[in-house]
């Protein structure tokens, strides 16, 4: 967890100049309502502690007119409470992290932990009488938190200095050998004669390791021939005796090169690799990362694990549905195409994308399309929350927001937002995904 992601969704209120009194009431109760449920999908404590505090003073607003008392109450319990268990959860993590420390990194690591406690609880005490006596009692044995980041600094440069003299020993030691064998073994007749004797010997792996060594070094085409001949050698001599990764691992190279029938053998042991992925986990398809997030009788759906860049869903804007966006057509065509050699692009699936309205705002999402890469519907998202990982951005899904020309996305921390963002944003990234065909 660090400090600067914290986020802030700030509910704007229209304009209240032409509302009578009892919906000036509705408009700021309805407001806390909506604080009250962007908590409660909250990971960290403290954008918890931040929304229900907001919810509270909307609530105080109302509380002339109707009778919040009992929620008012409610909502500071819950508010203490989860400034609490943060600081006690912090903590411990903050307390594992410095007694397992092992370099200097981990004692900065406990240290940043520890201070980031310190700081919130200059601003942010701990009410007594809102949070039972058992939390109470845990949460003062956790008020040392400065004390704490300045051992943990001192042990650090303590680690520091005794790695620094341990390294200087090992590094005199390596640079002595690494001179000794650089003398002896950088002559391209040694790395021929070396290679050579590897291919005699059947030792494929590292003859074409050599012959490459020789193309890189000056340039010899012959050297980078035999380079791809006994590679293609070492990835059939794995694949014969099992070993799947070798295999995968040259396949994939010379698929680069389009040697020989190396990208079919590639993409049959692409599909061995998805089919044998767990659900949840990452595999490689196509030079990239997915996530694999459900597995049905001869296929699997995948989605990339890393964004793609920032990228508008339509980049026209205005009322928008996926079959109409910008962001459907580049991903079935230039990305389709750029990102997959043929033989790939034959065991991507072409899916039925059913497209539904927004389940909250019932806005109409547009016709079914049939598409080889899609992105995730608001449905499917929650459907498949639990293979989908934690990201460094906010991403589109397909289904619309709270208007026609918004789109629902993801939060960073799997929360699926259903009132969206208008479909020009330039600051969404882009997930796709796609059945892929294992049989």
């Amino acid at each position: 967890m660090r400090n600067d992601e914290k986020m802030d969704i700030n509910l704007t209120q229209e304009t209240t100049d032409d509302l009578t009194e009892e919906e000036k009431v509705q408009q700021n109760y309805e407001t806390a309502l909506r604080y009250i449920n962007i908590a409660k999908h909250m990971k960290k404590f403290e954008d918890q502690d931040k929304y229900y505090h907001r919810a509270i003073k909307y609530l105080k607003l109302v509380q002339p007119h109707r009778n919040v008392r009992p929620l008012i109450r409610e909502l500071r319990t819950k508010k203490f409470t989860a400034r609490a268990q943060g600081k006690i959860e912090l903590y411990k993590e903050a307390c594992e992290i410095r007694d397992k420390a092992k370099t200097p990194n981990d004692y900065y690591s406990a240290q940043t932990i520890f201070f980031r406690i310190h700081q919130y609880e200059q601003n942010h005490p701990i009410i007594e009488k809102w949070v039972t006596p058992e939390v109470y009692a845990e949460a003062s044995r956790c008020s040392d938190s400065e004390e704490q980041a300045r051992l943990c600094q001192e042990l650090a440069r303590e680690k520091s200095a005794q790695l620094k003299r341990h390294n200087l020993l090992v590094s005199s030691i390596v640079i002595l050998l690494v001179v000794a064998a650089l003398f002896f073994t950088r002559t391209i007749s040694f790395r021929q004669c070396l290679a050579s004797s590897y291919s005699t010997f059947k030792d494929y792996e590292s003859a074409w390791q050599a012959y490459e060594y020789i193309y890189q070094k000056n340039g010899n085409k012959d050297a980078h021939m035999k380079a791809l001949f006994f590679r293609y050698k070492s990835a059939q001599t794995a694949a014969s005796k099992g070993d799947e990764n070798t295999a995968y691992v040259n396949y994939k190279a010379l698929a680069k090169e389009n040697y020989k029938d190396s990208h079919q053998k590639f993409v049959e042991l692409e599909k061995e690799h998805i089919k044998h992925t767990k659900i949840g986990e990452k595999v490689s398809f196509g030079y990239m990362d997915w996530r694999v997030l459900a597995k049905e009788e001869g296929k699997i759906l995948l989605l990339k694990d890393n964004s793609i860049g920032s990228t508008p869903f339509n980049e026209d804007g205005g009322n928008t549905t996926w079959e109409s966006s910008s962001v459907r057509r580049w991903l079935n065509s230039s990305f389709l195409e750029d990102s997959f050699f043929k033989e790939e692009q034959d065991i991507i699936l072409t899916t039925e994308v059913k497209n539904s309205p927004n389940p909250v705002y019932n806005t109409p999402a547009g016709p079914d399309t049939s598409d080889k890469l899609f992105l995730l519907s608001y449905d499917e998202a929650l459907h498949y929350q639990k293979g989908i990982h934690r990201t460094k951005s906010c991403w589109w899904l397909r289904t619309p927001g709270n208007e026609k020309n918004s789109v629902c996305f993801m939060y960073r921390n799997k929360t699926v937002m259903d009132y969206g963002y208008d479909s020009d944003n330039t600051n969404i990234t882009v997930k796709p995904a796609m059945w892929v065909n294992v049989e």
